[in-house]
């Protein structure tokens, strides 16, 4: 039995409604270059989501971690946890 590719989405119906996201570029866009994880000073870096865009996450202060290289990718491999992150992110805010 051979299945035929759909090619036509046109009717499509995807059943998951996605919600709308606060998005802020500016906060993105607004770097410190300071590991907020490891502590590592004037590097590379990256803001990362706690809670994905994909899951909902919006762009606020306590969704978004500065993270380098290194630790952005061990939190993508599972080495970091969330749990981790929101510690900081709490930390941060009462600072």
């Amino acid at each position: 039995m051979r299945f035929k590719a759909v090619t036509d989405l046109t009717n499509s119906f995807n059943p998951v409604p996605k919600n709308e996201r606060k998005k802020d570029k500016k906060l993105i866009d607004d770097k410190k270059h300071d590991c907020e994880y490891c502590g590592k000073k004037n590097c590379w870096t990256n803001k990362h989501h706690i809670k994905s865009k994909g899951s909902g996450g919006n762009d606020t202060e306590d969704n978004l971690i500065e993270l380098c290289g290194a630790c952005h990718r061990k939190v993508h491999d599972g080495l970091i946890n969330k749990q981790e992150l929101l510690k900081i992110v709490k930390r941060r805010k009462r600072k």
